[in-house]
């Protein structure tokens, strides 16, 4: 197809998978409704939340140095206002304009920036698959990754992690650095309506993802936010439900 709306003619980009985008979007709070109904169902399903039987709490041991506890909370602050602002850019015929409008736009561009190092960085250490390795030193080593192995459907979600996250990184950042000049306005305003399209879908596949990663972690299971947070875990805790990382642990003494 071609278009001249800001100068000479020239050739739009996949003009029918953006129309048929711009014309389903009305429906996209219903994809996510349909995410939220199901984890709901899959909780109750399950039986509810799971929780250790702590009869020493004062019993913990340390799981996640400084390090590693500054890089999780900083990525689970930093991914839950991209998902509001985008969410507020998306759905922006729901949210409507104005000056807030506006400012989450802008700061969505800011903070999806300082994403960039903290996805890379979570993305390195979270590399639990690095026991094929050769360390240095094990008690250094496990100040820097995180420890335990991933059972298969949290490798899963890692994955997702890593691929998905890598293409919000790189569209995201094509959208903020390219900008059009008078002669290539219209064919750049063309490969950005792309590239925003695969921006979005990136950011909804990743979410289904993280959304199950929050629901094994911290939803189903009692005790992760606060050791994230401290960096202390309950022994009983690990015993029941992290044994591979007390193992780890154990092993870091001998």
């Amino acid at each position: 197809m071609e278009a001249g709306v800001f100068g000479g003619p020239y050739n739009t980009i996949a003009p029918e998978v953006i129309r048929a985008y711009e014309e389903r979007q009305v429906l996209l709070p219903y994809v996510f409704m349909v995410e939220f109904t199901a984890f709901t169902i899959a909780f109750f399903a399950m039986g509810g939340r799971k929780k250790a039987n702590i009869t020493r709490p004062e019993d913990t041991v340390q799981v996640y140095s400084l390090f590693q506890r500054f890089v999780i909370l900083l990525n689970i602050l930093i991914m839950i206002y991209l998902f509001i602002t985008g969410f507020s850019i998306t759905f922006g015929n729901i949210t409507g304009g104005g000056s807030i409008a506006r400012f989450m736009r802008w700061t969505h561009e800011v903070v999806g920036l300082a994403w960039i190092p903290v996805w890379l960085i979570l993305t390195i250490i979270a590399f639990k698959d690095h026991k094929f390795f050769i360390r240095p030193s094990s008690k250094f080593w496990n100040k820097i990754f995180l420890r335990g192995t991933y059972k298969p459907m949290y490798r899963i979600n890692y994955l997702a992690y890593v691929a998905f996250g890598f293409l919000l990184v790189l569209s995201g950042f094509i959208l903020w650095y390219l900008f059009p000049d008078p002669k290539t306005h219209a064919q750049v305003i063309q490969f950005k309506r792309l590239v925003l399209f695969q921006h979005f879908m990136g950011s909804a596949i990743i979410s289904f993802f993280i959304f199950e990663t929050i629901y094994s972690y911290v939803v189903s299971v009692k005790g992760y936010l606060p050791g994230v947070i401290t960096g202390r875990v309950p022994r009983e805790y690990l015993e029941e439900f992290r044994p591979d990382v007390l193992e780890e642990i154990k092993n870091e003494k001998k």
